[in-house]
């Protein structure tokens, strides 16, 4: 059986028929997530900048008094109308206040932000404290949004596994803080 089935291999090894076609095929799928995930971190990295610069923008305005008594609708209101290339700004974003007390101690708030979850609807309970003049005000917004391509294996690294659904999403998460002027 052997003796038949080495010199059939050989001959196969031999052949050059379909060997182009066959690099094609192996390599195309490779190429074409490499170019798919590039693309959409290049499109997460924009939305980054530009929620960034809409929360400064917003923050100047709230820190300079030119926001009199702000609610988080207002900031969302305001934030939202700053940012191009976000879908549902209003629905996914999330805005956090809170006042840290520099004369005790300054203590680091948590890394973690928390997101509207998509799935259930389910906005968390956030601190929204404006402050007083002098006070050291930090300023966290959260804002979800779809992956574009989500057959990608970086879409596939933030796919949430706890849920049945097929959304793939992601959180950006931009922070910053102020000191409130005194009046």
């Amino acid at each position: 059986m052997m003796q038949v089935f080495i010199p059939l291999m050989r001959r196969f090894m031999r052949r050059e028929n379909g060997a182009v076609s066959v690099e094609f095929a192996v390599l195309v799928p490779l190429v074409m997530t490499v170019f798919l995930a590039t693309f959409e971190n290049g499109i997460t990295m924009m939305r980054k900048s530009i929620l960034d610069f809409a929360l400064e923008s917003t923050v100047r305005e709230l820190r300079l008094g030119m926001i009199a008594s702000p609610t988080p609708a207002l900031l969302k209101t305001r934030i939202c109308e700053r940012v191009v290339m976000i879908e549902d700004c209003a629905q996914n974003l999330t805005i956090e206040l809170n006042v840290r007390n520099t004369a005790t101690g300054f203590t680091m708030p948590s890394t973690t932000g928390r997101c509207i979850n998509s799935v259930t609807r389910v906005e968390p309970v956030l601190l929204f404290q404006p402050g007083a003049a002098n006070d050291l005000v930090l300023v966290r917004v959260c804002l979800v949004q779809n992956i574009i391509f989500p057959i990608t294996t970086a879409a596939m690294r933030v796919a949430d596994k706890k849920s049945d659904s097929t959304n793939y999403e992601y959180q950006l998460i931009s922070t910053t803080a102020f000191v409130n002027e005194p009046r």
